[in-house]
């Protein structure tokens, strides 16, 4: 469009007719090699089509507009020439020539100021003001209607006009521009198309691959630009624009397919808890399936606002959190049952330990807290199945147990009591061992000892006269204290007594109540 700039004046000019005046070829010959109109877009005359034109014949337009002959003054045929015989080939070829001159001298820019030039110019000097003073993304467009008008005008100037080198110089230096605007035209349309497409977001990643590609077009078709076209300076403010869209819309699709592989895994995830969670038992398996469940929506959760995979993500987040909060209860469940489960086994075994050793009273405890730890398994545990039926076993072990625990109990206080018969003394005698004992669940067995048998018999049978009955008394009172003190031993223990003379014999069976 510099072309546009250039100051020229066409007024009062004209052409030199002898300068410029073609030669009349005088045969078909000549013809084709001058045609003077060869290379005029719209040639009426062509070479190859004279032969065709056809011989004007009476009546026709030519021979009507013909001036009429003079009258004969002589009543005698007058032999004048026919028009046959005046219309010879030559004739004709000479009548086509002369009216493409005239045809010729009449076209625009040949003689006097040619105005299509000056047109043209206005028109692309308007063309350039417009891409300068309006802003808009019309500039363009409009600046290309201006400058189409000015290319049509250069065309109308033919080829044997003096100015229509200056035209065709003209003409393509409009047209590069041209070709500048229809680039920067292009880019705009895949501007505004992107523009449009990206108006309310989210998209799905396909749909943004296509605004991307859009913006890529219009900054591919602004780069094409040509920066000797008036438009270039527009076209770079716009292509600025367009590739910090672009930039924009790259971070955007990466953000986008980012956030559609944190989908993707979190989906993942979510079929791995799933899987678990079907064949979960014991809390172990249950701490695997919540710490899945909980990867899959802290998964989600890094999704960020704004992007089409953030719907799909709160859609998911709905569904998963249920069965987070589900597996997060069965877990502690399970825990639960698991601990207790273990405890009471842990307590039982303990117990059985105890029984080995003989410590009722400790075997006693064990089995208490085995029981009461078994009872503590929660009915929804996977345990709870495994531990009902030890719940029963380890109350008849407990009672055994303690059974046995109130029977050593008893054993040991008749030992303890028997310790301290069997070690007491007469008043009348010094110290001695009245007995030896010996406790067994079933069975008391007092041995008296001899010495014991000797005392009474001599405490029974005195030396002094004088007061028999008084000793004899007293040791027949110490024996019934004896028989009586091992009686209640027997009903406390509640073990059969059986009491020995020192031979061995029976002196006496009690039998507890």
């Amino acid at each position: 469009m510099k072309a546009a700039l250039k100051a020229r004046s066409f007024n009062n000019k004209t052409l030199s007719s002898s300068a410029h005046s073609p030669e009349i070829p005088t045969s078909n010959d000549a013809w084709d090699i001058v045609n003077p109109f060869a290379e005029w877009e719209g040639n009426p005359f062509d070479a190859q089509d004279l032969d065709q034109i056809p011989t004007p014949v009476e009546g026709s337009s030519t021979e009507a507009e013909a001036e009429p002959l003079p009258p004969q003054e002589s009543s005698e045929p007058s032999a004048s020439p026919s028009w046959n015989s005046l219309l010879t080939p030559q004739m004709g070829l000479a009548v086509a020539i002369l009216l493409g001159c005239v045809y010729t001298l009449s076209r625009p820019c040949v003689i006097g100021e040619c105005r299509p030039v000056s047109t043209a110019q206005e028109f692309a000097q308007k063309s350039e003001q417009t891409l300068q003073s309006v802003t808009s993304a019309q500039a363009p467009g409009l600046a290309q209607e201006d400058l189409e008008i000015a290319i049509k005008e250069l065309k109308r100037v033919p080829f044997w006009s003096p100015y229509y080198r200056e035209a065709r110089s003209l003409m393509a230096d409009y047209q590069q521009d041209a070709q500048a605007l229809d680039e920067t035209i292009t880019g705009l349309r895949f501007a505004g198309t992107a523009a449009q497409s990206s108006q309310n977001p989210p998209y799905s990643l396909e749909e943004w691959a296509k605004v991307k590609s859009d913006w890529e077009n219009a900054v591919a078709q602004l780069e094409l630009v040509d920066p000797d076209s008036s438009v270039y300076p527009f076209a770079q403010q716009r292509l600025q624009q367009y590739q910090a869209n672009l930039a924009e819309i790259r971070q955007r699709l990466t953000v986008e397919q980012r956030a559609a592989q944190t989908l993707k895994t979190a989906k993942k995830m979510a079929q791995v808890a799933a899987a678990r969670q079907g064949v979960a038992k014991y809390a172990d398996s249950w701490e695997q399936v919540y710490e899945t469940w909980e990867t899959a929506t802290n998964t989600l959760a890094l999704i960020p606002n704004g992007t089409a995979a953030h719907e799909d993500a709160q859609v998911l987040l709905a569904r998963y959190q249920p069965k987070l909060e589900g597996a997060r209860d069965r877990k502690t469940i399970e825990a639960v049952g698991q601990d207790a489960y273990n405890r009471a086994v842990g307590s039982a075994d303990q117990a059985k330990v105890f029984e080995e050793r003989g410590a009722w009273s400790d075997a006693a405890r064990y089995w208490s807290r085995a029981v009461s730890y078994a009872k503590r398994v929660p009915q929804t545990s996977t345990r709870y199945v495994e531990t009902k039926p030890l719940i029963n076993s380890y109350n008849q072990s407990w009672k055994q147990a303690e059974a046995q625990n109130r029977s050593a109990n008893r054993m040991n206080k008749a030992r303890q009591d028997l310790s301290n018969i069997c070690n007491s003394s007469l008043k009348s005698s010094s110290a001695l061992r009245i007995c030896e004992y010996s406790v067994t669940p079933d069975l008391i067995t007092v041995r008296l000892t001899p010495e014991y048998i000797e005392r009474v018999q001599k405490t029974a049978t005195p030396t002094n006269q004088s007061q028999p009955s008084k000793t004899r008394a007293e040791a027949q009172k110490h024996v019934q204290t004896l028989e009586v003190a091992l009686a209640s031993i027997s009903d406390n223990a509640k073990i059969a007594l059986e009491v020995h003379k020192p031979g061995g014999e029976k002196a006496g069976v009690h039998i507890p109540d």
